[in-house]
């Protein structure tokens, strides 16, 4: 049985190949379209903000590291999940970093529309980062959107990171390819931890310097692939979405980590509408409660995959400081 990924790609590829015959003559399957960028004016930043949109921990992980190095520089710094953040307050920072999981190969669309209702934070410098599974898809585009988003709002560009993990696509494992997730079961790993360290300083470096991050997309097959409903077409492949009553113990994790409000607990019901099948639900009920079928399997969330498979997942060492 085909996972999303390749599924969507077997059916979505002569589409696009017609898209990428279609471009102009000459075009490079690489093009890249720069835009101009605000300059950096807080040479010297005090405060700053590391906020992140993370439902299995991965991308929470890259952000706390962040903080804890721009901590020991000396700055006062603030973390924590998007949703948890004052919108009013982002006029006080100098530097922001935002980090995502790469959904759908783009930004998640929750995001998206919470970034769209940000106050202006003009010359602020931003950061963006993205956490992607496997050998990930998409990702570089991913970062550039989000910076691109946040810049929009008026901030200075300072640089992406890209940050490899194992994915938590619940449908992979549950539709018989767990060999395709556990290839990258060491993920993330000290490596990878290392790395956003290295972001981290480089990020305080360009800002420094007054270095701009220009903002290139690479333009590919994956690029076009982008353009198509991705989320609906998924959500056509999920039926019997709903809570089992039996086995929920009314905790309402998944309640807290829906990002459209979809849930309804006491009648254990999920409005697919609202849905945009991120598997937050699935993948953090303790009990299994949250009740998924993709292409006729029952699909059993990231907790269970990594109990089943003996997985503990690497924690880096600022989690205990």
């Amino acid at each position: 049985m085909e996972n999303r990924r390749s599924f969507v790609k077997k059916c979505l590829t002569g589409c696009a190949v017609g898209c990428l015959a279609m471009a102009a003559p000459g075009l490079s399957v690489y093009a890249c379209a720069g835009r101009p960028q605000t300059p950096i004016s807080k040479r010297n930043p005090k405060r700053a903000l590391v906020l992140w949109y993370s439902q299995t921990g991965h991308t929470g992980r890259i952000g706390r590291i962040i903080r804890h190095v721009w901590e020991k520089a000396g700055l006062t710094v603030d973390a924590a999940d998007y949703r948890e953040i004052e919108k009013s307050t982002f006029g006080k920072y100098d530097l922001i970093a935002v980090g995502t999981p790469v959904y759908y190969m783009d930004v998640p669309v929750n995001l998206q529309d919470w970034i769209k209702t940000l106050p202006r934070i003009e010359g602020t410098s931003v950061a963006a980062y993205v956490t992607f599974g496997g050998k990930g898809n998409g990702q570089h585009n991913t970062a550039c959107g989000l910076l691109e988003q946040m810049t929009d709002t008026g901030g200075a560009a300072a640089g992406i990171g890209l940050f490899g993990n194992m994915s938590t696509f619940a449908p992979t494992w549950s539709t018989g390819n767990a060999a395709r997730i556990l290839a990258f079961r060491d993920r993330p790993n000290e490596k990878t931890y290392q790395q956003a360290r290295a972001f981290a300083d480089n990020i305080l470096a360009n800002v420094a310097a007054g270095r701009t991050y220009k903002i290139d997309r690479e333009f590919g097959l994956e690029s076009l692939m982008g353009i198509i409903p991705q989320i609906d077409l998924t959500k056509l492949m999920i039926t019997n979405h709903h809570i089992d009553k039996s086995l929920c113990i009314q905790c309402g994790t998944c309640i807290k980590k829906c990002p459209v409000d979809a849930i309804h607990l006491q009648a254990g019901t999920v409005n697919s509408k609202r849905c945009i099948a991120c598997m937050g639900c699935v993948n953090n009920c303790p009990t299994q409660a949250l009740k998924m079928n993709f292409i006729g399997k029952p699909v059993y969330g990231f907790k269970e995959f990594l109990k089943r498979n003996h997985i503990n997942i690497m924690e880096p060492a600022e989690q205990s400081e």
